[in-house]
């Protein structure tokens, strides 16, 4: 038995989710990598018009519903398009680690800063997020 159930976590591919703005990649070439990355079949994207909108409710849901990664990426500090909002997010992103630290999700959400001209940097991140996730195992329910 025990061999099946390593035989079934070799096999498993994490499922992430990236909340990401849309203003930080918005050129064509950043375009043809949200588009690789969306084919890969574990990964969904979703691009909000900044991350100063989102809710980290949404990264909480998220990994109750099973999702085992969350990335949250924005523009760099102070290329905000709506100047405030990669600040606010970020700050929010670091109150929510600590509630991740005492429910056990530790690990599994990143906040990263991207741009227009970091060109690969978004299939970088998810690459690096799901060996993270990896390491971690499959998420369990969050209480």
């Amino acid at each position: 038995m025990n061999r099946i159930a390593d035989c079934a976590v070799a096999d498993w591919k994490p499922r992430l989710i990236a909340f990401i703005c849309d203003w930080c990649l918005y050129s064509r070439l950043d375009q043809a990598d949200i588009a690789r990355v969306q084919s890969w079949p574990n990964i969904r994207i979703i691009k909000i018009p900044c991350l100063g909108r989102m809710d980290p409710l949404h990264v909480l849901m998220a990994l109750q519903e099973g999702m085992d990664g969350v990335l949250v990426a924005g523009c760099h500090p102070g290329d905000c398009h709506y100047k405030r909002g990669n600040s606010l997010a970020e700050h929010r992103m670091a109150i929510l680690q600590t509630v991740l630290e005492m429910m056990g999700g530790n690990g599994r959400v990143r906040f990263a800063h991207l741009s227009t001209a970091e060109r690969g940097r978004l299939p970088q991140l998810i690459d690096e997020m799901i060996r993270q996730v990896r390491t971690l195992g499959p998420m369990g329910q969050l209480e």
